[in-house]
């Protein structure tokens, strides 16, 4: 590792900091040894990530898990991806070493970060090198659990509402409100003053998470699970609804479509709208967005990248004023084969409320 960290700067520790965190020469990760079940997670020591140009390396404090997770975990063996993988996206730690060409950070420094597919590994890691121009200052007020439930969820939450225009909106609908994405469409579009906003939830732990956590009425949140809960929607909203923010595809993104008001946007995290729903939409003169988070991460474009700093600094300095609170989550336990198993079998096949984390240190 010498010649690797030769144009770095190095964090010499201070109180609490462990020996592996001071020296950096090894590390533990969870990798996924092949594609298929939870139970296919190992736990593996490998050699701390060496820094690229441009590089930040973070001692991860915390991880969050995200439905991609487990979708990634699932994909066939003819996927382009190798094997064994250290899967996720989302964490909050504290600088360890930078590369001479960052000037924006320096070690010590707390810090969170979605990394998209470009850091040296997904966050599953004690470990992790990320391109500079996708972490930022961790909000102060906020833990490292709930630091790491913010960057996937709230940009993919802010990128949704700004395609949705939501700031010059007065009724939205949103589909899947009680999970992590939908927890920060409700805060932000909260923020942006949305006078008249509906959500769905399929069960009471749903119903109360939106009630208690979100701040909701009861008169907000519909039954997705009843035939009828379209016709409820827009009875209660007075008509269709200005904006639809599908988080969940499928039904409820053909729902939606019906929902939507003349001149309406429509914007959705998981998929297309089928060929029926798209001629719907037509004769509604209204307008499909569809929101990838990664989406700037697939440019090579280093500047396009920095969109993610600044839309994390954004979020950081709304939790740390008081204008959102910290977000709901639900430590799954401390790093290990046991936790990453168990987050993974609740997102595939439990209804999660708000983000599942996992303490690293």
């Amino acid at each position: 590792m010498g010649g690797a960290l030769a144009s770095s700067r190095r964090y010499d520790g201070g109180p609490g900091e462990s020996a592996l965190t001071r020296q950096a020469k090894a590390m533990q990760a969870i990798v996924l040894t092949a594609p298929g079940p939870s139970s296919n997670f190992r736990a593996a020591e490998l050699p701390a990530p060496a820094l690229r140009k441009g590089d930040v390396r973070v001692a991860v404090r915390s991880i969050a898990f995200n439905p991609i997770d487990y979708q990634h975990r699932k994909r066939s063996p003819g996927s382009s991806s190798t094997s064994p993988a250290i899967l996720g996206r989302d964490l909050s730690g504290v600088v360890d070493a930078v590369d001479d060409a960052v000037s924006d950070f320096r070690p010590g420094d707390e810090v969170y970060s979605y990394v998209c597919d470009l850091a040296s590994s997904g966050t599953y890691a004690e470990y992790v090198s990320v391109p500079s121009e996708l972490v930022a200052k961790k909000p102060a007020s906020l833990s490292h659990d709930q630091a790491a439930a913010v960057p996937v969820a709230g940009i993919t939450a802010t990128l949704a509402l700004e395609k949705a225009r939501v700031s010059s909106t007065r009724s939205v609908f949103v589909s899947g409100g009680a999970g992590g994405v939908g927890t920060f469409v409700i805060m932000l579009s909260r923020q942006a003053a949305v006078t008249r906003l509906m959500t769905t939830a399929g069960n009471d732990m749903s119903r109360a998470y939106l009630i208690e956590k979100c701040g909701l009425r009861e008169d907000q949140i519909v039954n997705y699970k009843g035939a009828d809960f379209a016709a409820q929607a827009a009875a209660r909203n007075g008509g269709q609804f200005e904006c639809v923010l599908d988080l969940v595809g499928g039904a409820l993104l053909s729902a939606g479509c019906s929902l939507l008001a003349v001149d309406g946007n429509l914007v959705s995290i998981t998929e297309a709208p089928c060929k029926d729903d798209f001629e719907l939409l037509f004769q509604k003169n209204a307008s499909f967005h569809s929101v990838g988070a990664n989406a700037y991460s697939l440019t090579g474009d280093r500047a396009s990248w920095r969109k993610y700093q600044r839309l994390l600094g954004r979020l950081a300095t709304s939790f740390d004023s008081g204008v959102l609170r910290a977000p709901q989550v639900f430590n799954v336990g401390t790093f290990s084969v046991e936790a990453v198993r168990r987050a993974h079998d609740l997102l595939e096949y439990s209804s999660v409320q708000g983000k599942l984390v996992m303490s690293c240190a």
